[in-house]
């Protein structure tokens, strides 16, 4: 704490006593008026708060400043790490579609050694690798190798590198028996994912062959445990380098990118008209929060090389590696000691402002400023349903109206978020998370309800499959929305939920779990309604169902009714496909 603020905090307290000293005299040696008495009680209590509050003030600010360099030092991380992780995000949809390609089209590990096959596999994958990468965001090239140890001392394949005007062009393969396995900078990109057997991210390196710095994402195409080929993208890391230097705070901040061990941290130098990364020692000692977690929660003090105070918040990318943002204690606290010092006087001169109005204003305010505190209190604890108090002072009146629309805002807030939590965004029923809360609300009921009542109707889509592969995805939505739509016309008193793909639950309770044997009546009769009345062949749904009722002498578990429902509904879904000749599943 600066010298001046310890100071003007040390002036109060001995003026404080002093005061609590002549008080007590004038008050015991001769008559004073009410008014005088409050007013000096008041004025006792006014400094004494103004001591307490400067106090409060110094700590509070703090952890408010710790509160929001971490809350802004997280988003930043969050926002930048996502934009790289998308661009990694890519390449690996990419490739790993290009090498399951590959693989659906091998009936046997030999297949590929005929040169017709193979180059017929080539051609086809090269048609549909290339255009997708050209699109990606710092990807320098793509290719698609099939080394001599399964050709038999032969490579094939093709390799294209992004040119001088940002396309696309197919360049010479690398001969890889030019090089030892083990040169990282030449072949690493062929021996690492064929030693490790699966995808890889490879870590930062200088590729000799193509003369850039890059990080590459490689898949194995492997056959019956035979390593047939691989399927590679390699993005530019030396722009993903700039873009990290380029990422600042807006109190000074910067930004770098840590190995996922946190021992080093990556920075591209040019020399010589090349380019090579130097791995600096890490100035982060990993904590178990930061070695536990993908990204921190909240922003983490550490020291730089140079003995200086840091914070930084980290988050990790697909590759492994942390993108990490830090910004030095004193930029973060630069504007602290002289809000601290206004924030002192501000409280002395309303201070003395109170202590002239208190008396006549206490009672007067007393009553709406209840009434304001009881409506906050509510709307800390999540009611939204407040009411407020009508006063003609403009400032209780401000402080009623900005309550109102804080609770109008955060009340549509929630909503918002429980919808995003918690509603299903194809059928905008409750979801599975839904699900999961409703359950654990009923067994608490079964543990303390004795007479508690439910039952559970489970719900499965027939068929889903083969609309999907008969007719499309998007035909599949609109049976799995037409069969919600059914099942939440007929039990409209009931909460639907989609716990699967085309499975749903609904909770029965009050009017539907009396009415259950009819409501199933009504669904079945909706069921073949809505069959004879479709427009299209998939709208006309077949829902296989079974409704389970809890019973409190052999059901100590919500998961007991659940599973007779399951149980009931297969015998459905059993009974449905054996009408049409198919097999449940």
């Amino acid at each position: 704490m600066p010298i001046y603020i310890s100071e003007a905090l040390y002036c109060l307290e001995t003026v404080s006593e002093k005061m609590i000293r002549k008080l007590k005299d004038n008050l015991k040696n001769r008559q004073v008026s009410i008014t005088t008495r409050i007013t000096s009680v008041t004025l006792v209590f006014v400094v004494l708060i103004t001591i307490i509050a400067s106090s409060f003030s110094y700590w509070k600010i703090s952890s408010l400043i710790d509160s929001n360099i971490a809350e802004n030092m997280n988003l930043i991380a969050e926002n930048q790490g996502l934009r790289i992780n998308q661009i990694m995000f890519h390449a690996e949809n990419v490739a790993t579609y290009i090498s399951s390609y590959i693989q659906d089209q091998i009936t046997g590990s030999d297949d590929l050694k005929d040169d017709a096959i193979r180059e017929y596999i080539i051609d086809s994958s090269e048609a549909a690798f290339v255009a997708p990468v050209q699109g990606i965001e710092y990807a320098l090239s793509c290719y698609l190798f099939f080394g001599p140890d399964y050709l038999e001392g032969k490579e094939d394949g093709f390799l294209y590198f992004r040119n001088e005007n940002e396309d696309l062009k197919k360049v010479p393969l690398t001969d890889i028996l030019l090089y030892e396995p083990d040169d990282i900078e030449h072949v690493g990109w062929y021996y690492i994912p064929k030693e490790a057997g699966e995808a890889v991210w490879i870590p930062p390196y200088y590729n000799q062959n193509l003369g850039t710095l890059m990080i590459s994402y490689v898949v194995p195409v492997i056959y019956n445990n035979e390593f047939i080929c691989i399927v590679g993208i390699d993005i530019d890391f030396n722009s993903i380098l700039n873009d990290v230097d380029e990422i600042t705070t807006a109190i000074g901040g910067s930004a770098y990118l840590s190995s996922d061990d946190w021992k080093s941290h990556y920075h591209a130098v040019a020399e010589n008209d090349s380019y090579y990364i130097e791995t600096l020692p890490a100035n982060v000692h990993p904590t178990f929060d930061m070695r536990l977690y993908d990204s921190s929660t909240h922003a983490i003090r550490t020291h730089s090389l140079d003995n200086n105070e840091e914070f930084m918040s980290f988050v990790t990318l697909r590759n492994g590696m942390k993108l990490v943002v830090y910004v030095d204690s004193d930029d973060a606290y630069s504007d602290r000691y002289d809000t601290l010092a206004f924030l002192l006087v501000l409280s002395c001169v309303i201070g003395i402002v109170f202590i002239a109005f208190s008396i006549v204003t206490a009672r007067f305010l007393s009553r709406p400023i209840k009434v304001l505190t009881s409506a906050a209190k509510k709307i800390g604890s999540g009611d939204f349903n407040i009411t407020l108090p009508d006063s003609n002072i403009k400032e209780i009146e401000i402080l009623s109206n900005t309550l109102r629309l804080s609770a109008d805002n955060l009340s549509k807030f929630t909503k918002n978020m429980e919808d995003l939590i918690y509603k299903d965004d194809l059928t905008h029923v409750k979801n599975k998370a839904a699900y999961t809360l409703a359950v654990d609300t009923i067994q608490h009921k079964i543990e303390t309800e004795p007479e508690f009542q439910f039952g559970v109707a489970m719900f499965d889509l027939n068929f889903l499959k083969s609309i999907n592969d008969k007719y499309g995805h998007e035909a599949g939505d609109i049976a799995i929305k037409t069969c919600c739509k059914i099942i939440c016309e007929v039990f409209e008193h009931s909460p639907v939920f989609r716990i699967g793909g085309d499975e749903f639950v609904a909770i029965l309770t009050g009017k539907d779990y009396e009415n259950r044997a009819e409501l199933e009546k009504e669904l079945s009769e909706s069921i073949q309604h809505n069959k004879q009345s479709a427009t299209h062949i998939y709208e006309a749904v077949s829902i296989a169902y079974g409704i389970a009722v809890y019973n409190p002498e052999k059901d100590p578990h919500y998961i007991n009714v659940f599973s007779r429902a399951d149980n009931e509904m297969y015998n459905c879904k059993k009974k449905d496909h054996e009408e049409v000749g198919t097999t449940p599943r």
